[in-house]
């Protein structure tokens, strides 16, 4: 079943109007100096965070939203806004509950990190590779780039349905700067100039 087809179906259990706009969906969630912890959950704390630190004030999609998760980026800042290394080299699983649902559990995200990981974006020429104008750029691992999962189930989050991310981890190191999970896929936004 595609994306569109999955997502409309979905949408039609729950008694969702089909008529929104289509689009692309990036939803994002930031934790401020989270430091040495063994979890984190991102989406359900909203307060205090500004417009560029999250792009939604509750860990819910509105009444005519719904979207399809494709990708999760995690990335790892220091507070001088430089990248670091995600939870500090250490073994990390990554879960999405979506309702009362585990939709994604215990996913190992450390295969992806560190000096003898892989690099995972092989979308750009250079991923993974550190920024040295006097040494060549390899590709070997993916150390100070964000981490980026593709998943290849389509994880559905219906309208007005709680979700969040959470990251457990044998005492990450995260820091004094901020962490950042974003979702991104397809979804459907209200369009008046639809709906009306």
């Amino acid at each position: 079943m595609s994306q569109i087809a999955k997502l409309g179906y979905v949408d039609n259990k729950l008694g969702a109007p089909s008529n929104g706009q289509q689009t692309t969906r990036i939803l994002f969630n930031t934790i401020e100096a989270p430091g040495t912890t063994s979890g984190l959950i991102f989406f359900k704390t909203f307060q205090g965070l500004t417009q560029g630190q999250t792009n939604l004030t509750q860990n819910k999609l509105d009444s005519m939203e719904s979207m399809v998760i494709k990708t999760i980026w995690l990335a790892q800042y220091a507070t001088n806004g430089a990248l670091a290394t995600f939870g500090g080299d250490v073994q990390q699983t990554i879960s999405i509950i979506v309702g009362n649902q585990q939709v994604v559990k215990n996913l190992p995200i450390q295969f992806n990190q560190g000096s003898n990981g892989q690099a995972f974006d092989r979308l750009h020429e250079n991923a993974g590779a550190t920024t040295d104008t006097t040494t060549p750029q390899t590709s070997t691992f993916q150390r100070f780039m964000p981490c980026e999962i593709r998943l290849l189930t389509d994880i559905v989050v219906p309208p007005q349905v709680a979700f969040e991310v959470r990251i457990d981890s044998n005492s990450g190191v995260y820091g004094t700067g901020a962490v950042v999970c974003a979702l991104s896929g397809y979804g459907k936004i209200f369009s008046a100039g639809m709906s009306f």
